[in-house]
């Protein structure tokens, strides 16, 4: 493996020879301060969209998809939105909504109150999208995709997520058929007793192959696939132009007389599109007049 490809953002996949379970181990850096640069998050609110975006990528994996899975929390609290998008491109973007102050070692539940957590999987082949829906729980982002998995999905998952200033990072394990509901049931809880043991410095400064030998030395692990991961949003021109034509002419030319242009932001990469009055005549005229960048991501 080419250097600059282990340096990079990625996810390694894994599994166990001697027990039916994979796992997936994900470290995210320069997505993760691309991300939170673009706004000034509270530190425990740039926790819970960090251990989002790793939880994104986690999921996205173990998903055979040509599209994106958006996990999204709406709730009452005080971060009253979490988003995270992960495409079958393997790119990322996330942001998060919040009012007031916000206090450094503020719980989950401090934060979100009540409210529900969506797994939504769009896939250009399918008429209508996938959606799971979990309430808000326990006192973390990974308990509540553990209690969506068992309930949902009945799966037996388990994820940890880890934050700081600088990485993102995660860990999953699940469990996958057997014809021996005995065996199965045992190495499951013994190799979920090995994970148990990873702390967050681990999982944040430790690279793959480190971190699954200091927990499964005793196991017969096999690496499979790397997936290199990068930041990238798909925002463009053409859908602020859509957008602005859902408003209507009259709001349009509101906006352009009281402000002289149009100008929207892109929430995820704070990227400003700007509208003359020419441009916004052409909307409402002659759309092809509005240059279309919408394959452009960055």
């Amino acid at each position: 493996m080419q250097e600059d490809a282990i340096q990079a953002d990625h996810l390694q996949r894994f599994i166990f020879d001697n027990a039916a379970i994979r796992g997936e181990w994900v470290q995210l850096k320069q997505t993760w301060q691309t991300v939170k640069v673009q706004r000034e998050y509270p530190p425990a609110v740039a926790s819970l969209l960090g251990q989002m975006l790793s939880a994104a990528a986690l999921l996205a994996e173990t998903v055979k998809m040509s599209g994106r899975l958006v996990l999204q929390c709406r709730s009452n609290g005080p971060v009253s939105l979490l988003m995270v998008e992960c495409t079958s491109d393997h790119t990322l973007r996330g942001l998060a909504n919040w009012n007031g102050e916000i206090a450094d070692d503020a719980t989950m539940q401090e934060l979100l109150g009540e409210g529900n957590l969506a797994i939504t999987i769009e896939n250009v082949e399918a008429k209508q999208p996938y959606q799971g829906i979990v309430s808000v729980q326990g006192e973390t982002i990974a308990e509540m995709l553990e209690m969506y998995f068992a309930q949902s999905e009945q799966l037996k998952t388990r994820i940890w997520l880890a934050t700081d200033e600088h990485t993102a990072g995660g860990l999953m394990l699940q469990q996958l058929p057997e014809q021996d509901p005995e065996q199965h049931d045992e190495n499951w809880n013994r190799i979920n007793f090995l994970a148990e043991t990873v702390t967050n410095d681990e999982l944040l400064n430790l690279d793959a192959v480190s971190l699954l030998y200091r927990l499964f030395h005793e196991e017969m692990v096999r690496l499979l696939s790397t997936t290199v991961l990068e930041f990238a949003c798909t925002c463009s021109r053409q859908r602020v132009a859509d957008t602005i034509k859902l408003l209507g002419r009259q709001e349009a030319e509101e906006i352009i007389a009281e402000r002289g242009m149009v100008e929207l932001a892109c929430e995820f990469c704070n990227t400003h599109y700007q509208f003359d009055p020419v441009d916004v005549a052409g909307l409402f005229s002659d759309p092809l007049n509005i240059q279309n960048d919408s394959d452009t991501l960055h």
